[in-house]
């Protein structure tokens, strides 16, 4: 049954080739007029039957020149098989040869890959040699970042590009997105590559500018890390400038410690003892005088001197002048006058 069914299927097949190619010949329609007949054909009143008019043919036979065949489209006698008596007989992409009498390829066209250069094949569609994948003709064969080799026929990167790693110096790696080579993980080709505090050096490595460090041994004795901003900046009790200090301090450039201005202080511990520490009218905190004290005569009445005698209970107050005594005991910062009685 399957084998009766594709028999069947041949013969059916054998019959449409020869209709289409004109080697079977259809029994001809009857008529009474030409109007009654295709437009290719005429109403032959003694057979009355359409047959081909003159100038057009039904079958190869009507053709008397044997290069030529019946097309079963125009029903006129064309040559057959690329034969040809002229260009016009050739499709746009051929010439005529006059010697074989046969279509060519036009120069710089092509039929089938014979007619091309090993690296090329023929382009049925424009019927012309175009380069097989992964070779160029011309460096629009390659991509944007390629040039074509002419010799090799092969797509190389241009300057500053690059296919593979190889092509970078060894610091670098080649990027498959922009095919250019770019400094590999820790490596550099300028300062831009590097974290703001960091250089790049001639090596091609990232390494700390001078200003900055990673841990304490990059700084002096009296300064430690910061590990936020990794600067070197000055340990508690020392100072790198007077903005290290209070206001009423500078800071000593020698041994790096805050010490207080003239007169100003921060406590009653950085006054003498017989001043203490106070904010004035501007603001600021000075040393000024204890009420009852005084740190020489000027500061007591006259009758009264002042007591710098160190180790006196008196000591900077105000002791009266020419007073009684028994002995020195008697007279805070003087002596006592034996003969008078009176201190000195």
């Amino acid at each position: 049954m399957y084998l009766a069914r594709n028999n069947i299927l041949i013969v059916l097949l054998l019959l449409v080739s020869l209709i289409i190619f004109g080697c079977l010949q259809l029994p001809a329609k009857t008529c009474t007029q030409d109007k009654e007949c295709a437009s290719w054909q005429t109403c032959n009143t003694k057979s009355g039957k359409c047959v081909a008019a003159p100038g057009y043919c039904a079958a190869d036979a009507d053709c008397t020149d044997p290069k030529k065949g019946c097309s079963v489209t125009t029903h006129k006698c064309e040559y057959k098989g690329g034969y040809c008596i002229d260009n016009y007989d050739c499709k746009d992409w051929q010439s005529c040869d006059n010697s074989t009498e046969k279509c060519t390829p036009l120069l710089g066209r092509c039929e089938d890959d014979s007619i091309c250069e090993r690296w090329e094949n023929c382009d049925i569609a424009r019927h012309r040699c175009v380069a097989k994948a992964g070779f160029c003709s011309d460096d629009y064969d390659c991509s944007s970042w390629q040039s074509c080799d002419k010799d090799s026929h092969l797509c190389f990167a241009s300057a500053g590009y690059c296919m593979e790693d190889a092509e970078c110096a060894r610091w670098q790696t080649c990027n498959p997105t922009t095919h250019m080579c770019a400094p590999k993980t820790g490596f550099c080709n300028n300062d831009f590559n590097c974290d703001a505090k960091f250089a790049c050096s001639g090596n091609h490595k990232c390494i700390l500018r001078p200003e900055y460090c990673l841990n304490d041994s990059y700084c002096l004795s009296w300064q430690m890390c910061d590990q936020q901003t990794l600067l070197c900046k000055a340990k508690r009790g020392y100072c790198k400038d007077t903005t290290d200090c209070g206001s009423w301090q500078i800071c000593n450039p020698v041994s790096h410690t805050c010490k207080n201005k003239e007169g100003m202080c921060g406590a009653d511990s950085d006054c003498p003892p017989w001043q203490k520490c106070a904010v004035t009218s501007y603001g600021v905190y000075e040393c000024i005088k204890r009420e009852g004290m005084c740190s020489s005569d000027a500061d007591c009445p006259a009758t009264k001197r002042c007591d710098l005698v160190p180790g006196d209970i008196a000591l900077y107050t105000c002791v009266d002048k020419n007073q009684l005594c028994q002995g020195d005991w008697d007279c805070p910062s003087s002596s006592c006058n034996l003969e008078t009685r009176r201190c000195r």
